[in-house]
């Protein structure tokens, strides 16, 4: 290290008479201040903006690590490792330093982690040399994927002696990009992927209004019109599919170091609204029933967006979104931008009560796919999946505006149902849950267990802690009821069969009483407040008064903590360790939210 310092030393002498500048690879700073360190890191960090780069770093760098220090270890040169990690721990900031250096305890005094303890029959020392190879290459796989630079490259034709820093402190650094993210945990809070924009291309408006007004006649049903098939019509369309506004609404949603956003034009259409009341079951229905567009919500980090551009004048007709507060319903006005993921945003429309519009409503549908930067082969996939689908859907549309004979009837009907059936699916459960829990169930009975037990707290936690960008109300309040409801069956599972009446009524009644406590204070609250609708915003403060606030402080959690404790004091004799610990683990939980409630709270 002191040679290496050396040499930077006369590397940085040498460029200071072109670019005058502090070394940055003094004693003093390596040591004392971690100026170095931090140098390093800033040249660094720019090569790892993408999430999922750091992400796939923390286990390939790991990888490689392990395969060093396992190799050290196999030729007795504990020594070279407790150096290693002496170099990291005095030359790094303190919370990275710790971290790193429980990293290097885990790897050699952890069995399961042994290199020993490797189901391959294979030279140890062979599955070591392996281990650093694979942990080396897979970083510039990562790269590739991620369609990001590396560091390496931006040093090795200048000064290749950086490569002996680089490897020093690539496990820190990497470190430092998990923290820098906050370990991930935002990315559990459901945020609000809603667009809604004033378009910058007023003038596409204008003329697409004019179009519909002198070549679209009235009809009772809603017309539909594919623009890109006449010239009057396609040139505005384009330009509105490329306005620079919607763009920059998008951006804010989907960052342009992870995202791709380009129109799909197969899919796009001119609505106009239908004249007259609205008929009771024929396909129209749909829009006035809650319901997701398309069926592919299950391709893993893309999305198809609709976004509607009012062309004329609308007070009327609300555009609604079952799962995000009510503040989120949108009246889409002239020259407004409303977009939403087609394969996964509940929404439906209705009107404003004791409002009329003057005019027919028309609305252009546009299209969107988001797909992971650089992939354009899935984001093509992506957008022929949609639009295939879209296309399929459209005829059938169509057939049953107008149903005739019992077959477009029941195909009206069918329609109808299956929307309603998918809504209410997704609207108390949703189909992300229910991969979420099939694959733990994979896992085995304790992952299972463990990750459907839990993760409410983790919502609470995680939606309290990091309330930007805005949260989707609806799917917050929707995963934790659904995560909660899932972990008291996961308790009553092993409590009822232990209850026996009269023998445990006060048992009962003490538990009752806990528990009641929490829902008379879910009550009082309600719903919206429950699930921190003041602290996100959703709603104005209020003053609780009523029992229990104003007699018991934090009663929905102290309810709680009551409830469970009298299970333990009561059926104590009965309790299995497993259950014990369950118990203990959910009293846990609530007490740390309650602390962070008292820290952090708004008010």
């Amino acid at each position: 290290l002191l040679l290496l310092v050396r040499a930077e030393t006369g590397r940085s002498q040498k460029m200071a008479t072109e670019t005058p500048s502090k070394n940055p690879f003094s004693l003093w700073d390596i040591f004392v201040t971690k100026e170095s360190y931090k140098h390093v890191s800033s040249e660094f960090h720019p090569f790892h903006r993408h999430d999922l780069n750091a992400f796939c770093h923390l286990w390939t760098t790991g990888l490689g690590i392990w395969g060093a220090l396992q190799l050290a270890l196999i030729y007795d040169l504990e020594v070279a490792v407790a150096v290693y990690a002496a170099i990291i721990a005095l030359t790094t900031p303190v919370l990275t330093a710790a971290l790193h250096t429980a990293f290097v305890a885990a790897l050699v005094y952890v069995p399961e982690l042994q290199v020993a303890a490797v189901p391959f029959d294979m030279d140890p020392r062979v599955i070591c040399v392996l281990a650093i190879v694979a942990g080396y290459g897979l970083q510039d796989v990562s790269h590739w994927i991620f369609c990001e630079k590396t560091y390496m490259d931006s040093y090795m034709g200048s000064n290749p002696s950086m490569l002996i820093i680089h490897s020093i402190w690539l496990m820190p650094l990497v470190i430092d990009c998990i923290l820098m993210r906050w370990c991930f945990l935002p990315k559990v809070v459901t945020r609000n992927r809603n667009v809604y924009v004033p378009v910058a291309s007023k003038e596409s408006v204008d003329t697409l209004r004019k179009w519909v007004h002198d070549n679209i006649p009235e009809s009772k049903e809603t017309t539909h019109v594919w623009p890109h098939k006449q010239e009057a019509t396609t040139g505005p369309v384009k330009a509105l599919e490329n306005d620079s506004a919607i763009y920059a609404a998008f951006r804010k949603v989907f960052a342009a170091k992870h995202f791709d956003v380009r129109p799909i034009q197969g899919m796009n259409e001119i609505y106009v609204t239908a004249v007259g009341a609205k008929k009771a079951i024929n396909s129209d229905a749909v829009f006035y029933t809650p319901h997701v567009d398309g069926p592919w919500w299950f391709f893993p980090g893309a999305s198809c967006y609709r976004l509607l551009v009012g062309v004329t004048p609308n007070q009327m007709v609300r555009t609604r979104f079952n799962l995000q507060h009510d503040s989120e319903d949108k009246v889409l006005g002239m020259y407004d931008a409303l977009g939403f993921d087609y394969n996964r945003e509940l929404h439906w429309i209705d009107h404003v009560p004791g409002v009329k519009n003057t005019e027919r409503r028309t609305v252009v549908k546009l299209h969107y796919v988001v797909y992971p930067k650089g992939w354009t082969w899935y984001g093509n996939l992506v957008a022929h999946c949609n639009t295939t689908y879209n296309t399929w859907a459209r005829g059938n549309f169509l057939k049953t505006l107008r149903p005739k004979g019992m077959y477009e009837n029941v195909m009206a009907w069918w329609i109808w149902l299956t929307t309603w059936f998918n809504a209410m699916f997704e609207e108390y459960i949703g189909w992300s849950n229910v991969v979420y829990v099939a694959f733990a169930y994979m896992l085995g009975p304790l992952p299972f267990l463990l990750l459907t037990s839990f993760r409410h707290y983790v919502v609470y936690m995680t939606t309290f802690a990091f309330r930007e960008p805005q949260v989707a109300h609806g799917y917050l309040m929707r995963d934790a009821k659904f995560y909660k409801t899932l972990a008291l069956m996961q308790l009553g599972r092993r409590l009822l069969p232990l209850v026996v009446l009269p023998r445990d009524v006060v048992g009962v009644l003490m538990a009752t009483a806990g528990f009641s406590i929490t829902m008379l204070a879910t009550a009082r609250l309600g719903f919206v407040r429950t699930y921190f609708g003041s602290e996100l915003g959703f709603v104005k403060p209020k003053w609780i008064t009523g029992f229990p606030y104003g007699y018991i402080a934090h009663p929905m959690i102290v309810g709680q903590l009551l409830a469970y404790s009298s299970i333990l004091y009561w059926w104590r004799a009965d309790l299995t360790f497993e259950t014990v610990a369950l118990i203990a683990t959910h009293m846990t939980f609530y007490t740390a939210h309650m602390i962070q409630e008292m820290l952090f709270s708004s008010y």
